[in-house]
């Protein structure tokens, strides 16, 4: 049992890299198409077409496939006023709570966000501009980076109920 929650571990953990990587990725693109449409426009008059709208599938990318590496590294914004002075049980309640309601947050955004990439997919969605830019590779990498963010709470639950070090 404990060989598999180790490899358990390990997938999550490179899952959540990967993620991050996809994340980088699309941050490098954005920077790119920022840039040679403000060169374009300024130096020659001519925009990137569709620049606007690769953006903003990028910046969906960028954000949720983002969100794993986040919970793994315990970057998400807290407010821990009372839980600081928590110790013991009450503390470890206080974190599997957390992790409970993160699960719940990724996990409904990734189901939702799965129907509405499937949606998008089987209608060949659109976005509208000078060229058409598909939106469903957005949708999809959304729902893939809360799934990975909820497998990546579940793993520290798991921790945290085995009393056990991430």
């Amino acid at each position: 049992m404990r060989a598999i929650l180790t490899a358990a571990d390990a997938a999550i953990r490179w899952l959540c890299i990967a993620a991050l990587a996809v994340a980088a990725v699309f941050i490098a693109f954005m920077a790119v198409i920022g840039t040679a449409d403000v060169i374009g426009t300024s130096a020659f008059s001519t925009p990137v077409p569709s620049a606007l709208e690769l953006s903003e599938v990028a910046l969906v990318i960028v954000v949720f496939t983002g969100l794993a590496a986040a919970q793994m590294k315990g970057s998400h914004i807290t407010v821990d006023i009372l839980s600081n002075r928590f110790t013991g049980w009450v503390k470890r309640l206080s974190d599997a709570a957390a992790r409970l309601a993160a699960m719940a947050f990724f996990g409904t955004i990734a189901w939702f966000g799965a129907q509405e990439a499937l949606h998008s997919w089987s209608i060949n969605e659109m976005a509208t501009g000078a060229t058409p830019i598909p939106i469903y590779p957005g949708k999809t990498l959304l729902a893939l980076g809360c799934a990975v963010a909820t497998l990546e709470a579940l793993r520290q639950l798991l921790h945290i109920l085995t009393g056990t070090r991430p």
